[in-house]
Formats: C-alpha cells, structure tokens, sequence
C-alpha cells in the first residue's frame, strides 16, 4: 500500500512539474497575450544543469572492500537537474526541482556485494538512494533500474510554496534550511548539513517541512520550522521522530547573534551562535548542546565551532584563507567502540555527525591563479591522532555556461587512528583509507 501511494504522490508530482514548466512551452510554440493582465503579472524562471563525471578509488588490502576486491575502481557518474520557479506574484511562487542520477562502475559494484557482507554497516554510502526518503513524509525518490552493474533513480529535491505577507514568509513544501556559523563543521545546522569532505556544495538535500520567518519588535528575525517525519519501520508519521525548532537572529552592536532551540528526534537541542570582524577577519562561533536519548551516564554532550577567514592579495593574486576548530562532545578516543554507541550511530545515520573523534583543527586556502581558473587546499585534522584528510582540488570556468572541477583526497595517519583507518567491531577489517580522486563538467542552462 505504501509503495502505490508512494507511486501515485510520483505521477502527481510529475504532473505538476510539467505544468510549472508549461508556460515556457506554450510562450515558445503560442505566444501570449500581452493584454492578459494576470499573464503580464506572472513570471516563470527555468535551468538546470548537465554534470558528467568520473571518481577513481583506492581500497586498502585489509579494508572491509576486502571480500569484493581492493582493486583500483573507476566510476562513472551522471546527474540531471531541472529546475522551475513560477511566479504569480510579488507574494506567491511556487518552485520544483528534478533530478536524475546515473551511477555505474567498480565502486557502486562493490557496494552492491558489500551489501551481502556488512547489509547493517556501509557507513551511510548504501546502493539504495531511495532510503533517503523514508523519514520524510512524502518518498520523492524512485529507482528506476538498479543492477550489480549501475543504478538509475530520480527524485523531487525541491516541491514548495512561498506565500509572502507583509509580515514576512511562510514557505510550505520540499527545501532547504541552513542554519550555524561552520564552513567545514556546522554543529548548529540539523537538517541535512554538508559533510566537511564535501568540495562540490552546489544544493543541499531538501526536506519536507514548513517554514516561517517573521520580524520581531525587537529589531531581529524569527525563523520557526516544523519537519515532520515517519517511523521507518512502520511509515507512520511519528512526532518523536520529528522536528521543531526556532531560530532567533538579532545584533549586539556590532556581532550578529542567534539563539537556537529545538525537539529534534525527541531529542532538545539548544544553540547560541555569534559572528563578527576582528580587524579586516571574519569571525563566527556556535555553542550547541543536545540532550542523549540513550545516555546512561551522562544527559547531554557539548558541540563547540569556531572559525575566522580573511582575504587578501599577493604578488597580483587573489587569495582567501579559513581555518576553523571544531569541539564534538559525543567524540571518542577508540573509534571502534564509537561504531557501537547508539547515540553516534543514530547522528552518522541521520547525516548530522560526520566525525567520531573529540577535537579537529581543519583549514583551508583558496588561490585565484586567474579569473577564471582557481585552486583550492583542504586540511581536516584530528587533532588527537592525529590523522586526517589533506583535499587538493581546482575549478576552471570553462565557457560562461560550465566549468571543470578536479581534486583529489588523501588520508593520513597511522592504523587505528580516525582516518589511518581504524578496525571494524566484530571483524578483521578496517575502514578504508586509500586515496580517491574525482573530475567533474558541468553545464548550466
């Protein structure tokens, strides 16, 4: 019954994203009729983008790929977005999203079997993508075809309204939220943060929920959501897996300030964030604290970020700088018991916890070669180990319509360390620290 309703809310949406697209069909083949006052009044905005590339993976010989070979992979990778914001007027739009993936290669075939060996422990990279969706209240995902050889699935990424009183915003459907001051650790954003690692953050995952923004007397702005979720395993929605939470954003003199509270899978999470300039720097820092559902000896733990960046010229090039420290209460120094603490287990699984140690020092460095060519480094550190992952990667502005990006990651440290690569409970494997490299096109349209 789930999986037909889930089929029908497919057809709907589909529907719906052809008639937001519509009106750039019948303009191009019809015309319209510039006396039509409701038509001149209304405005429809649509692109996209084309991106082809291809990763190249590397398997440690005692890592858990051991079973499915540790031979050097190749990847090869698709990825349609459409997009279209109809505008009725200046107090309402609607907006979609639609995307398409296409995955095949040596990576996704050993996931696939790894299915077979560790079907509880894939660290969040599963060959299902349409498990994403099952929290959400509508499944916007669909495999459309999924071998040992290649997947082809597509989804709604954004399906919202935006109503615009004179008071300020509600936005009812799919989007996205960003909250927090981090560049590479976010403690405070709770929906769907990107992960440190991540170079390419062209959109962020959206979820389904409601959003209003108002101004307050108090010359600041409130941000209140509501995200409600569904119990996986029964497809009920189900309060205590979902969230509701409240953004306060006001100045003190001169820092921008934010107090944050929330339920968040019946959980409370409470935030105090700050961002300023020290000289010509810019500073920000998030204090966040969660209560533990399963804790036993302790209620709470402490998320702490702090990050400054600068920009500068040098020899006639432009230059931006980072570094950031970040503080994870819930870290621990032996990673192999922290894969079995249910409170870092539940965060990995839900997308917000993206390190297992206590303290990590990361930063990074951008150098503008020319206007259209430039380079970056990324160093994620922990401090503890300390081991990490060094991140060179470029981007070229091909054309004004597309740009190349390329990098690389590489893992340091010694073996059982976080990122030297650290022994799996309950096996003689480790997790997999071996370089990888990737080489991404992309065309916007």
């Amino acid at each position: 019954m789930m999986k037909s309703n889930n089929d029908k809310i497919l057809w709907l949406i589909s529907f719906f994203l052809l008639w937001l697209i519509a009106p750039n069909l019948w303009a191009a083949q019809a015309g319209l009729d510039e006396n039509n006052t409701w038509i001149k009044n209304t405005d429809n905005q649509f692109g996209g983008h084309l991106k082809l590339g291809a990763n190249v993976t590397g398997y440690d010989e005692n890592s858990y790929f051991e079973p499915v070979g540790t031979h050097t992979g190749l990847d090869d990778l698709a990825n349609i977005r459409l997009f279209d914001k109809f505008i009725l007027s200046d107090t309402l739009y609607f907006e979609a999203h639609y995307e398409a993936f296409f995955q095949s290669g040596d990576f996704y075939e050993k996931q696939y079997k790894l299915q077979n060996y560790f079907p509880s422990l894939l660290l969040g990279q599963g060959s299902d993508p349409s498990g994403m969706d099952k929290k959400r209240l509508f499944n916007l995902t669909k495999t459309l075809k999924e071998t040992k050889d290649y997947v082809l699935w597509n989804r709604l990424d954004r399906l919202f309204v935006s109503i615009k009183p004179s008071w300020g915003d509600i936005i009812i459907g799919r989007q996205a939220i960003t909250w927090g001051n981090g560049l590479i650790f976010n403690p405070m954003d709770l929906f769907n943060p990107f992960a440190p690692s991540d170079t390419i953050r062209d959109y962020k995952m959206g979820d389904d929920l409601i959003s209003i923004r108002f101004n307050t007397p108090l010359s600041g702005e409130c941000n209140l959501l509501y995200v409600p979720r569904r119990d996986v395993i029964t497809g009920d929605l189900d309060f205590k897996q979902s969230s509701v939470a409240g953004k306060f954003h006001f100045f003190a003199k001169d820092i921008e300030m934010d107090l944050m509270g929330a339920w968040h899978y019946n959980e409370a999470v409470l935030g105090l964030g700050g961002a300023g300039y020290f000289m010509d720097a810019a500073w920000r820092t998030d204090l966040v604290w969660s209560t533990l559902k399963h804790g036993q000896d302790r209620t709470g733990y402490l998320e702490f970020v702090v990050n400054i960046d600068y920009s500068w010229t040098w020899l006639g090039k432009n230059y931006y700088g980072l570094i950031e420290y970040y503080h994870n209460g819930l870290g621990k120094n032996n990673y192999t018991n922290a894969l079995l603490d249910p409170e870092a287990m539940d965060r990995i699984d839900r997308g917000e916890l993206f390190g297992l140690g206590k303290n990590y020092l990361s930063a990074q460095i951008q150098m503008e070669l020319h206007p259209l060519f430039n380079i970056y480094l990324n160093i994620i550190n922990n401090v503890n180990d300390p081991s990490g992952i060094i991140q060179p990667w470029a981007v070229w502005n091909v054309t004004q319509n597309s740009i190349l990006q390329f990098g690389t990651t590489i893992c340091y440290g010694k073996k059982e360390s976080e990122y030297g690569g650290f022994l799996i409970s309950g096996t003689n494997y480790y997790t997999n620290a071996a370089p990888n490299a990737f080489l991404q096109f992309t065309y916007y349209f």
